[in-house]
């Protein structure tokens, strides 16, 4: 086996970290049978392999026995798991407490191992330096650890960790399968996106002082699947949907929330009222003439509808939990949208037949209910269009920079349709400045798209002209 060059070990554990990047070698470089399997059939989408690794761990009762992937006839045990940025990692020693590795989990069930000899990733893992940053906050926390700790013991399966930090991956990584898994073992981690009401589950039995670790529910990773919109996806989709409208407490916000409507339309007679779902964006990947379309909106759908209510969308929060401050600044991204949304309701003032509904800082399923009311949606086709194009299938329009669509292959191009890439002009990261902007990815540039080429659209699509 080769060992990594230009790499740096950990003064405690002695895992090799690159300094910058990971080998891609790992499907050549791990000795079991098993891994060898597993990374095959992630590298080569095979999902069945890896649903059936997961769905014994789910089963085990005790500590899964997992073999050492780069040592020969060497058993390992889980001995616990740290939660840190996108990833998650599962510590992995024998029972001598030796031979220890590390599982790093973030878009698929394997993305990256590290051990003393060997760490790598394979070819259809996430970026270097999304692992490398996180494993490398890890370890650092696990030098400054009491050094008088008792040793790892063998760890048992607490459950899942649904809990990841970008919408995209929360739903279409792990949601999509920890549906498809149908596993009786709960949710365990604070802060999530949403989880579905039968899968908050108490944990079970008494496990007082005993070590627990806990998993992704990852198979592989929607990016490397190609973003398909496969038979998962939609039967995720219609679960998200159908749990936000089902429960008691929603069915209450829906009906308050139909009778406000209903008031707003009655305002204006048997005249039409057009309710668009409108999303803006004050962090990254804007488009710059968001602030001004509405009120243009306005003026030029006037002569077939009398009032107008515009439901904003923007930053979502988790379920159950306050936003936390962005590292670094005393802003938060509802702030920003929020200052957003306050220049849009001050250009629209002066329109006594419009209305505001803000709906920044809300969770998925409130989005969901209020979303219901939508006649037609404008979004970006990033996370933007999770609620009115995936969640509640509303027709509308998406829009993004020239490179960046989230799903490039499930727009109908009839009842939804992307704003042509040809009619858009990017102007760069807007919050980055000399080469930290010119390093910045497709999904953070900021484009502009003129208003008339979206009003056009609207009236093509709603067939005002007819």
């Amino acid at each position: 086996m080769k060992k990594n060059i230009g790499r740096k070990q950990s003064a405690k554990h002695q895992f090799i970290i690159p300094t910058k990047k990971l080998p891609n070698t790992l499907a050549q470089e791990v000795c079991n049978p098993l891994w060898k399997k597993i990374i095959h059939s992630i590298e080569n989408k095979e999902i069945q392999p890896i649903l059936e690794i997961i769905q014994a761990i789910d089963k085990d009762k005790g500590s899964p026995c997992l073999p050492h992937p780069f040592m020969e006839a060497v058993d390992t045990f889980p001995v616990k798991s740290v939660r840190q940025g996108m990833c998650n990692f599962i510590f992995f020693s024998d029972s001598q407490n030796k031979n220890q590795w590390i599982l790093c989990q973030c878009t698929s069930f394997i993305d990256a191992l590290f051990s003393t000899t060997y760490s790598g990733k394979h070819h259809s893992s996430i970026s270097d330096e999304t692992i490398l940053n996180s494993v490398k906050r890890v370890l650092k926390k696990e030098t400054r650890k009491n050094s008088k700790q008792h040793e790892n013991k063998k760890a048992i399966f607490s459950g899942y960790l649904l809990d990841q930090t970008r919408p995209y991956h929360h739903f279409y990584d792990q949601l999509k399968w920890m549906v498809h898994l149908e596993t009786k073992k709960p949710v365990v981690s604070k802060n999530s996106f949403f989880s579905p009401k039968y899968l908050n589950r108490n944990a079970t039995g008494n496990r007082k002082n005993k070590p627990e670790f806990s998993i992704f529910p990852l198979v592989i990773g929607s990016n490397q699947m190609g973003m398909k919109l496969d038979e998962y996806t939609e039967i995720m989709e219609n679960v998200v949907y159908q749990d936000s409208l089902k429960s008691l407490r929603g069915g209450i916000i829906n009906y308050r929330w139909e009778q406000f409507i209903k008031q707003i339309k009655k305002i204006s007679g048997k005249k039409r009222t057009l309710t668009l779902w409108f999303g803006i964006s004050g962090q990254k990947r804007i488009w710059v003439e968001q602030e001004d379309f509405l009120p243009t909106l306005v003026e030029r759908l006037s002569p077939w509808f009398d009032s107008f209510v515009f439901l904003i969308d923007g930053f979502t929060q988790y379920e159950d939990n306050a936003y936390v401050p962005i590292q670094g600044s005393k802003e938060t991204p509802v702030n920003q949208d929020l200052e957003v949304v306050d220049s849009i309701q001050k250009k629209l003032s002066s329109f006594s037949n419009a209305s505001i509904v803000c709906l920044v800082g809300q969770t998925y399923r409130k989005k969901i209910q209020r979303c219901e009311s939508a006649d037609f949606f404008i979004a970006n086709a990033g996370a933007g269009q999770l609620v009115p194009h995936r969640f509640c299938k509303k027709p509308g329009i998406l829009h993004s920079n020239e490179k960046h669509c989230v799903f490039p292959m499930g727009i109908n191009n009839t009842s939804v349709q992307l704003v042509d890439k040809s009619l858009v002009k990017d102007v760069g990261n807007l919050f980055a400045k000399g080469k930290r902007a010119e390093r910045s990815g497709t999904g953070l540039i900021s484009y502009s798209i003129s208003i008339e080429i979206v009003i056009n659209m609207i009236i093509e699509m709603l067939k005002l002209n007819e």
